[in-house]
């Protein structure tokens, strides 16, 4: 009995780990899918704040261009007047760092202030004669990096001229600094140039990914990280409750082989004695209580048998003893 209990142990527990297994996979998958639908709510709730404070910006910088005074000064194109008009500007922006104003036929050229005018804002300024530039990170790292926005002022439909806002671009750091949490990493990048980041340093090269454009910007792209599937707290909480589920399931068979061997073993000593009982006093008590069902069949047949061999004059065994049933006493 006991080589019986062992294979249905182990049967037991070996469907009891596969069952496990698949429960963890489908939790693994269901993780895994909700991280991913978190990391893409947040990634797009951060590049949709981005955008809206460049739209804000844009919409602050348009209406300076519409002003009647800044038309004056670009039409009549006077290169001390359309400084002097620009530093006047500047108190209208707390995070500016310059304003410029150009005129076309003029080149830009402007080294001396901070932060210093390099190509690629040169660049924005002549494109933006011609059509719209989105915003753009520029300068050189240190105190010449700026986010640079430019807008062209044509009263008319017709461009006379172009505003440069040089602004410190930082100041949308903070609305990815709370974004991240433990194992979540958040890059904001601009092509291959990485704007600001936020949340804990993690292997990217290994981590899950999602990553969402910036609109209004000029290819900026807000990328999150995050650690796919199971950490390492959920695997060992997943362990911990299969390894003791485990352990109560062996327990229990345990439990059932100590039990059932104790009642068999009484039923089996009540047999002994009855027929002890038939061997020696030639006949049986009123009652052999059992504990099993299945032997309750089993006195009552040495019973019959008993009483066919008594009848029996001869050493052979009659012709009636067929009706003795030994066999499938046990069923139910």
């Amino acid at each position: 009995m006991a080589k019986l209990f062992s294979w249905l142990a182990a049967i037991t527990m070996l469907m009891f780990l596969i069952s496990g297994a698949g429960v963890y996979g489908m939790s693994y998958l269901a993780i895994t899918h909700a991280k991913e639908e978190s990391a893409t709510a947040v990634a797009k709730a951060v590049a949709a704040t981005l955008s809206a404070q460049i739209d804000l910006l844009n919409k602050t910088i348009d209406k300076i261009v519409d002003d009647p005074e800044v038309l004056a000064v670009i039409t009549n194109a006077n290169p001390a007047q359309l400084s002097a008009t620009a530093t006047k500007l500047e108190r209208y922006f707390p995070e500016v760092l310059k304003i410029r104003l150009f005129v076309p036929g003029v080149s830009p050229t402007d080294d001396q202030l901070v932060p210093k005018m390099g190509f690629a804002d040169i660049e924005m300024v002549r494109e933006t004669f011609t059509k719209n530039r989105l915003p753009s990170i520029q300068g050189e790292q240190g105190v010449d990096r700026h986010l640079a926005i430019t807008r062209p002022i044509k009263p008319n439909n017709e461009v006379i001229g172009v505003i440069l806002v040089s602004l410190h671009y930082d100041f949308f750091s903070k609305n990815i600094h709370t974004a991240a949490t433990k194992d979540e990493y958040i890059e904001l990048k601009q092509d291959l140039l990485a704007l600001s980041v936020s949340g804990s340093k993690i292997n990217t090269d290994k981590a899950a990914n999602v990553r969402v454009k910036v609109p209004n910007a000029e290819e900026w792209e807000v990328i999150y990280y995050y650690v796919a599937g199971m950490d390492l707290t959920d695997m060992t909480v997943s362990a911990t409750i299969v390894l003791v589920s485990g352990l109560i399931t062996l327990l229990f068979f345990f439990s059932i082989h100590r039990k059932l061997s104790g009642l068999i073993t009484q039923d089996v000593n009540c047999v002994m004695k009855a027929i002890k009982d038939m061997m020696t006093t030639q006949k049986l008590h009123s009652t052999y209580p059992v504990n099993l069902a299945e032997m309750d069949g089993v006195i009552p047949t040495l019973a019959q048998f008993k009483r066919v061999l008594d009848q029996d004059n001869d050493d052979n065994i009659p012709d009636n003893y067929d009706d003795v049933h030994l066999d499938n006493f046990f069923d139910d």
